[in-house]
């Protein structure tokens, strides 16, 4: 399998005073994926020269765009220069001086700097909430913007193009410093990430549907949960469809705003193909049906990229237990080409052995590629330890 590290533009940076690419090379790592759009962050950076906390900036891109955005703008970041080569163009330079491979790890939808500046365009739930960090793809401008991205990036000659946030966040992506006294899961979460923007009522209604009608009926489920539930004694919420099934609740909407939202990302799954004919393409995903976080939902990122397009299972918060049943669910174990990636920190990961375990498990899944999140959030000295057992 091949190891690959994901990094900033400001990790790189540090790196050259710590031996630079080639000291990732003799780690046993082929492959860099830079952040080329991200969200903001408070970050404890062990080994950073300028200090151990950075809060980054806010929806903004390590490149220099050069493609037609319409509405929403990308805004460069302070990483980008006034003159000379932007950190993306920078990377495909060096990285190919001591061969490895260059990916851009790309966040799309997970904006707030666009949302602030464009609610018209973010993720509405039923009791018309806007969730500012969250642009609709159903939006035709969220689309332009999507699409001018990917073939942006693709003309900077990468060898990958990697799409997380491609889809429609929900209510389970944290917002800045959350606060609730449920922690909405299963039903109760695909409830209150249900978007009823303009631009996705209109899709119901063209499926036949009254909006106004399932989003009533949104609302009343939530409040059932909520309003009238105890945060005592939540209760417990169906987490797929055979809960849902033995459940009994009036769950009619579901399956309208589910099938809105996967025609939705499948019309822009063949935009994106489209635009990248010749630049590879990996689709972050999620083995839940209902997931609207950063990644698609397996079944949905099937129906909207060619299966030869990677899969990238992001396990952040799992330990090998977890990983393995990730490994295992149908939709992501049926795929091609598949990439894990893991944060190999406590208390997922306190040894060794749980990293040759995982190394072990994605071995005998198939995954062809194993991802450590990431450069600058990690000592080095787990940086090493980590690349040495999953490279044996």
């Amino acid at each position: 399998m091949k190891l690959c590290v994901y990094a900033h533009p400001f990790d790189l940076k540090a790196l050259s005073g710590c031996g630079g690419l080639g000291r990732l090379r003799d780690l046993g790592v082929a492959e860099i994926a830079l952040a080329t759009s991200y969200h903001d962050g408070r970050w404890l950076m062990p080994w950073h020269p300028e200090g151990p906390v950075r809060f980054l900036e806010d929806g903004t891109v390590h490149f220099r765009p050069r493609a037609d955005y319409g509405p929403l703008q990308p805004q460069p970041s302070g990483c980008v220069p006034a003159k000379g080569p932007s950190p993306l163009e920078l990377l495909v330079r060096d990285a190919a001086l001591h061969g490895l491979r260059v990916r851009a790890w790309t966040v799309f939808t997970h904006n707030s700097r666009l949302g602030a500046l464009h609610p018209e365009q973010c993720v509405e739930n039923a009791f018309g909430d806007l969730y500012r960090y969250a642009l609709c793809p159903a939006q035709p401008a969220v689309r332009q913007y999507t699409v001018a991205m990917v073939r942006d990036l693709a003309d900077h000659g990468v060898h990958t193009v990697e799409l997380e946030a491609l889809g429609q966040m929900g209510w389970k992506h944290s917002s800045h410093h959350d606060k609730a006294s449920f922690t909405p899961t299963g039903l109760l979460d695909a409830a209150l990430s249900a978007c009823f923007c303009a631009s996705c009522a209109n899709r119901l209604a063209n499926d036949g549907h009254d909006p106004e009608r399932l989003r009533a009926a949104v609302v009343a489920f939530v409040q059932r949960g909520v309003r009238d539930g105890c945060a005592m004694a939540p209760a417990k919420q169906p987490s797929g469809p055979a809960d849902l099934a033995a459940s009994g609740l009036d769950t009619a909407w579901l399956a309208a705003v589910l099938a809105v939202r996967a025609r939705t990302l499948q019309e822009l799954g063949r935009l994106v193909v489209d635009a990248t004919p010749e630049t590879a393409r990996a689709v972050q995903v999620h083995p839940h049906a209902w997931f609207t976080g950063s990644q698609l939902a397996v079944d949905v990122a099937a129906a909207a990229f060619p299966a030869g397009d990677e899969r990238v299972l992001t396990c952040y918060g799992e330990g090998p237990e977890a990983i393995g049943k990730a490994l295992a669910a149908p939709g992501f174990a049926a795929a091609t080409d598949k990439r894990l990636c893991l944060w190999p920190k406590a208390p997922q990961f306190t040894s060794d052995e749980d990293l040759v375990k995982v190394r072990d498990l994605a071995a005998r899944a198939g995954v062809a590629s194993i991802a450590i999140y990431h450069l600058g959030l990690l000592p080095w000295r787990t940086l090493e330890r980590a690349a040495k057992m999953l490279c044996a």
